[in-house]
């Protein structure tokens, strides 16, 4: 393990990079954005952490190896806590369990046996500071005040669970709309828009998006209200007074109200389907229920969906 040895400084340089890119594409959501989340003094965890990695690399740069090691220590007695809080609540995020592991690797990298009291304090220290400061989101929580409607009378009933923060939400709406609009308007499903807040600013989104329904519950008028939420998310509009403006300039009407019972409702579903995802699409016919997770898999379900109706129709 020499050539380790030699070269661990740069290996800390590599692997800390890789860690900042695992906690980029988490940012960015590749795939399906999960619902847990945590932050520290108010901020996100994922900027905390490539916040670590840059000092990691700058104490690797400066070969401090105290400074180096008391980091990687603190580093991993979080990591502990945070697999704890995975386990605890049987929820996990791979981004989290990858970007740990190589925490861990450079943890065991540059321990020495000297060391390993001054590391077992620090990581008893850390965890312990940590579990006060932190603030864990697992289940999705609604305001009283949101809602989202139900349409068409159909016997199939489609939950389609997203976020407008949420990037490949976003990049499924614009293809599913036709679908969605062809199977409701034949009253071949029941449609529920289940807008689910994992972000910062979505229950203000979803909260909107009820106002709006509650304004005129229309179809047509939901999808338009989907794409210009989805404008004013572009648009990085996270103020309550702005959002109202925009929706104004874009001659789109709503109406605030009182939905406690509907933010029960909306609960009962999140409990009932184990949303730990967006997109996600629950379809239940025949007493039985399809879970399909991701933009492409939900576009394709519904269309395969659509033509088997179809040719139901045909016979």
């Amino acid at each position: 393990m020499k050539w380790v040895e030699q070269n661990r400084y740069i290996l800390n340089i590599i692997i800390a990079l890789v860690a900042v890119g695992i906690e980029v594409l988490y940012s960015i959501c590749g795939d399906a954005c999960s619902y847990l989340s945590g932050s520290l003094f108010g901020i996100d965890l994922e900027y905390v952490g490539i916040a670590f990695m840059a000092i990691v690399i700058l104490l690797s740069i400066l070969k401090k190896d105290f400074l180096l090691n008391i980091a990687l220590s603190a580093g991993a007695g979080v990591e502990i806590y945070l697999v704890g809080f995975q386990v605890w609540y049987d929820t996990y995020c791979i981004y989290c369990l990858v970007f740990g592991g190589m925490l861990m690797i450079m943890f065991f990298l540059n321990m020495r046996k000297n060391e390993i009291k001054n590391a077992i304090i620090c990581m008893a220290g850390s965890l312990i500071l940590f579990s006060i400061f932190f603030k864990g989101s697992v289940t999705p929580v609604y305001a009283a005040e949101t809602l989202v409607p139900s349409f068409g009378i159909g016997k199939i009933n489609v939950r389609l669970y997203t976020d407008y923060f949420c990037s490949p939400c976003r990049s499924m709406e614009t293809k599913v709309e036709p679908i969605l609009e062809e199977l409701v308007k034949q009253n071949a499903i029941n449609l529920t828009f289940i807008d689910t807040p994992i972000y910062k600013y979505s229950a203000l989104y979803a909260r909107y998006f009820l106002y709006i329904m509650n304004a005129k519950k229309d179809f047509d008028l939901a999808i338009l209200a989907r794409s210009v939420l989805i404008g004013a998310v572009l648009e990085k509009i996270t103020d309550q007074a702005k959002l109202e403006e925009y929706l104004n300039n874009k001659m789109i009407k709503f109406k605030p109200f009182e939905a406690k019972p509907t933010f029960d409702r909306l609960n009962d579903f999140l409990k009932k389907d184990k949303i730990n995802a967006t997109p996600t699409c629950v379809i239940e016919r025949d007493e039985k229920s399809e879970k399909v997770l991701g933009g492409q898999e939900i576009i394709a379900a519904l269309e395969r969906l659509k033509q088997e109706l179809l040719k139901k129709a045909k016979k």
